[in-house]
């Protein structure tokens, strides 16, 4: 059929004999692709076909630039850094909620607190005037 290179990817090698495996058409068969170890259980191949690294770490496949060794994002990859992002988001945003629950109660608590004080001084007051004004202190 002509096809340049192709790939296997097999979460376990147990279906493919590899994790990561690529065919790569020379002249009118195909040889394998090597495949690379690298440090972190990391596999990796050059796809010529589309001048991409082929990477399978973490039980996935990822596409990265060979001159920079960048990843290139895919939808998937997108979206997983889109939901991290949502969830850092919430939790920043339910740590504001607490917080400004706490300072709510720490305010009630400190209002309370005045009331009771001028009730208080309010019937100091009540109590000083019915019986007169206390003795001054020595």
């Amino acid at each position: 059929m002509g096809i340049l290179e192709y790939w296997r990817f097999d979460e376990t090698g147990e279906h493919h004999g590899a994790r990561l495996a690529g065919d790569r058409l020379v002249g009118n068969r195909y040889v394998p692709i090597p495949i690379d170890p690298l440090p972190g259980d990391i596999l990796q191949g050059h796809s010529l076909a589309l001048n991409l690294l082929l990477r399978w770490e973490q039980r996935r496949l990822g596409w990265h630039d060979p001159a920079t060794g960048w990843h290139i994002t895919t939808l998937v990859s997108a979206l997983d850094r889109a939901d991290r992002a949502e969830a850092r988001a919430d939790r920043a945003e339910a740590a504001r909620i607490r917080e400004r629950d706490r300072a709510d109660r720490a305010e009630a608590r400190a209002n309370r607190q005045q009331a009771q004080i001028r009730q208080m001084q309010e019937r100091i007051r009540q109590l000083e005037a019915r019986n007169g004004s206390p003795p001054d202190s020595e």
